[in-house]
């Protein structure tokens, strides 16, 4: 019993024993695995079978008596006794839980996990790499960006404390309206001349916008035909006369503002276009009153001026309402004087002034001579000795008369340019009109050095006038001051916040009379400023207008739907001429081009037999400063085309470099896409589709265009020899791809066997295709990963098929034979080259291997 008892107790301490050191075993797997790892070269991953293979391989090649003694200090701090480690080796050992023999018969079956594991390996490195790249990606994209938003951030910042961020101007104290986004910079391949700006302009919003849309656009239609026709067209009056249509308050601004527009044509200074317009217009009026009241005689100007004085001076109960006038037969003569100049009728009041000059003044007994030398000047200057008693005579005399008649103070002044630093009289000048002449009028344009300072005053001096006062002043009348006094820019950027539409083309009629001062690329790049559409401020505070900018922004709510009007305004970018100008209308032109992809409007299309059908830019050549279909094809559809292909727009830069007739750079590209749709879709999808079309399927733009190159010589010598023979292989492919999807499998091998690319005869052949691999092309190397797989799984279903049938014959055996013989071919050209494929391609084709 106590025998018995002392060797139960032995087992169950020795029992114990192992159960504990197993416990710590596995205290220390577990804890391994919680070990942090910072390694960027991936876990090690091994299957059970694998490990087992390696301990054999190990234990193999240690003597039998092994030296434990570094295990010692391995495990010494872990707590374990190094002989129950050992004693539980052997223990398992005996169990056979560490290496056993194994059958042949499991063989396969270790084979087949062997390459189930290794395939589940490189898929799971696969997908591995790919979490570790986009992870990085992500990360450099968040940092770019973070970046990107702060130094926008800080220049904002900046901005809303007063301090001027580097290399932007400031526009200074010009009151004008706050509208539009920064001037983009142009050239810039980051930046865009047709979506540069902000518009609240839709010119489908209703029937009356839409309609005053098409009649501008008819107009600039007409206005290109002329020009390229090299006739003279009347712009401003067919844009005047749209503008008849209505007669709002606006529209009355923008008539009149048209009017002196007309009267710009003839290329005469500011001033004198000013006067003449301010004259013209002053007389109509008094010729309307004339006509309502024709109590004064004959249809004279002097009479009409007078129907004017009694209309506007005289009360109703016959006083006058201005005080100290001059009256002679009952007509202030002063007053018709003032009012015969105002009307620009010098003669006539000349003729007033002798035929009164008894009723004069002692004092006034000079006026005459004064007056007749001012009308017989062509300046309307005085000479020097005349000017000089006129300016003693206005000091002494008039200036100071307290009872004096105002117009004969007006009169005077107008004559002598006298007492510049007061240059309107209140009771004289009724209406901002007067005002406008009054000014106009003592401007002096050649101001010599001799002249006095306070006779010196220009039309720079009369423009600053007007700027400081701004619309405010003017009310409904600043429009056409602003183009009165030349401020054509600013008049510009004042019309955009009347009526936009209205604004563009009065830039655009300034422009045919080279009236405005436009922006050069150069120029827009050093003067970008922030929420100014059209304008820039230069550092020799001359204004410029973006005019490149301002159409491409018009034609933002109509390009999608009319690109063949849009083209026709862009187009005019190009009308000042300049290099600058012309490139800026290419690069729109290759904007509305790729943004609209209106390609058959815009740029035509080439029929099957070659020619060519020109779209609307090719037929404006001559308006765009190229020469001939050459040059339109190399600056305009070529450069389109290249920008699409760098966008990675591959079906835009195939079609735009078709319609440029760069054939063999279109046979690349399709070839590029046949490439990728070989390699890149899954073998157990169809190529085709009943939904494809030849206008998106590389398939079946490849034979369409294949077709036409090979029916048309002219076309078939511009593209090279190999990129043709290229096409046809990749097309024999696609038809190898179908019959496979049709699990046709001894036709599919028959069709790759026939484009000769895989070794399907001998294990030479397996080698040297296998050395000539890196010197294919790049677009053929892409696909034979799949081309294997496709070829393995060909002869895999075929041996199956075969090793299925109960007939039993020699042929049988030479074919599976044969078929084992292309597959031992392309495995060993697989081999050679499996490094330069996919990690999964070389794991599938052993797969198929092993089960053929």
């Amino acid at each position: 019993m106590s025998s018995g008892i002392q060797t139960g107790q032995l087992n169950t301490s020795q029992f114990e024993t192992h159960a504990s050191t197993a416990k710590i075993l596995n205290e220390l797997l577990e804890t391994s695995k919680k070990i942090p790892t910072s390694s960027e070269l991936g876990s090690i991953q091994l299957s059970v079978n694998e490990i087992r293979r390696r301990a054999h391989e190990l234990r193999e090649k240690q003597p039998v008596e092994q030296d434990h003694t570094k295990a010692h200090y391995l495990l010494a701090g872990s707590g374990f006794a190094f002989e129950d480690v050992e004693s539980s080796l052997k223990q398992l050992r005996s169990k056979q839980l560490i290496e056993q023999t194994i059958p042949n018969r499991q063989v396969e079956g270790e084979v087949e996990t062997y390459l189930r594991v290794k395939k589940e390996e490189n898929i799971l490195s696969s997908i591995e790499h790919l979490l570790s790249s986009a992870a990085r990606d992500f990360d450099n994209f968040v940092n770019q960006k973070l970046n990107s938003d702060w130094i926008q951030r800080k220049d904002e910042v900046r901005e809303n404390f007063g301090i001027l961020v580097q290399n932007k101007a400031k526009l200074g104290d010009f009151n004008v309206a706050p509208f539009n986004p920064e001037i983009p910079t142009w050239g810039n391949r980051k930046s865009s001349i047709l979506n540069s700006g902000r518009t609240s302009l839709n010119v489908n919003e209703n029937y009356m916008v839409r309609e005053k849309f098409e009649s501008y656009a008819k107009v600039i239609h007409r206005f290109n035909n002329a020009r390229q026709a090299g006739r003279p067209f009347p712009l401003t009056k067919e844009l005047l006369d749209i503008m008849h249509t209505s007669g709002d308050s606006k529209n009355q601004q923008l008539l009149e503002s048209w009017k002196i527009l007309e009267e710009l044509k003839g290329h005469r200074d500011v001033v004198s276009t000013a006067k003449v317009h301010l004259q013209t217009q002053f007389f109509d009026y008094a010729d309307k009153l004339y006509q309502k009241n024709l109590n004064e005689g004959l249809p004279t100007n002097i009479n009409k001026i007078k129907s004017f004085i009694q209309s506007k001076l005289r009360n109703t109960n016959g006083t006058w309402k201005v005080g100290n006038l001059t009256i002679v037969n009952g007509v202030p003569i002063w007053a018709l004087i003032f009012y015969l100049l105002r009307a620009g009728l010098r003669n006539e009041a000349l003729e007033v002034a002798v035929t009164n000059k008894a009723s004069f003044k002692k004092v006034e007994q000079s006026f005459l001579t004064y007056l007749k030398a001012y009308i017989s000047s062509k300046d309307n200057t005085l000479p020097a000795e005349f000017s000089a008693k006129l300016h003693t005579e206005y000091t002494q005399h008039i200036k100071s008369s307290l009872d004096g008649d105002p117009y004969r103070l007006a009169v005077y002044k107008i004559i002598g340019r006298c007492d510049l630093t007061r240059k309107s009289i209140p009771s004289v000048t009724l209406s901002v009109e007067d005002w406008l002449w009054m000014h106009f009028t003592l401007i002096k344009d050649q101001v010599s050095d001799d002249d006095p300072v306070y006779e010196q005053y220009t039309l720079e001096d009369f423009q600053n006038i007007i700027l400081s006062y701004g619309p405010g002043k003017f009310s409904n009348h600043y429009l056409q001051i602003l183009i009165m006094s030349g401020l054509y820019e600013n008049a510009v950027q004042h019309a955009y916040s009347i009526s936009e539409i209205d604004a563009v083309h009065i830039a655009i009629g300034l422009a045919n009379a080279n009236l405005l001062s436009i922006s050069s690329e150069q120029r827009v790049n050093e003067l970008k400023e922030k929420d100014k559409l059209n304008f820039s401020l230069s550092p020799d505070n001359n204004r410029t207008v973006d005019f490149a900018r301002l159409l491409g922004n018009y034609t933002k709510s109509f390009r999608f739907s009319d690109p063949r009007i849009a083209a026709e305004y862009l187009i005019l970018i190009a009308l000042p001429g300049t290099a600058e100008q012309i490139e800026l209308c290419h690069e729109a032109l290759m904007e509305l081009i790729l943004e609209t992809k209106e390609f058959t409007i815009l740029l035509g299309k080439i029929n099957r037999d070659g020619t060519r059908i020109p779209g609307i830019i090719e037929e404006r050549l001559p308006l765009l400063f190229l020469r001939n279909e050459e040059e339109f094809l190399r600056k305009i559809t070529e450069n389109a085309a290249r920008r699409a292909d760098e966008d990675g727009r591959l079906h835009d830069s195939l079609l735009l470099y078709q319609l440029s007739e760069e054939y063999d750079i279109v046979m690349t590209i399709v070839n590029s896409m046949l490439s990728d749709l070989l390699s890149n879709t899954d073998l157990e999808q169809p190529l085709v589709t009943e939904d494809d079309n030849n206008e998106i399927n590389p398939i079946l733009i490849a034979k369409k265009l294949l077709s036409i190159y090979m029916e048309n010589l002219e076309i078939s010598k511009k593209v090279h020899s190999k990129n043709k023979e290229m096409c046809i292989l990749f097309l024999k492919l696609a038809d190898a791809r179908k019959t496979f999807h049709a699990r046709q499998w001894q036709n599919a091998l028959t069709q790759i066997e026939e484009v000769d690319i895989l070794p399907f005869s001998d294990e030479t052949s397996a080698r040297r295709k296998a050395q000539e691999f890196s010197a294919l092309n790049e677009q053929l190397i892409r696909i034979i990963p799949n081309l294997l797989i496709m070829t393995m799984s060909c002869i895999h279903h075929l041996v199956a098929d075969l090793n299925k049938s109960d007939y039993h014959s020699i042929s049988k055996t030479q074919q599976i034979a044969a078929l084992k013989n292309v597959s031992r071919n392309c495995m060993m050209y697989a081999g050679m080259i499996q490094y330069k494929m996919p990690r999964e391609t070389y794991s599938t084709l052993i797969k198929l291997d092993v089960g053929i």
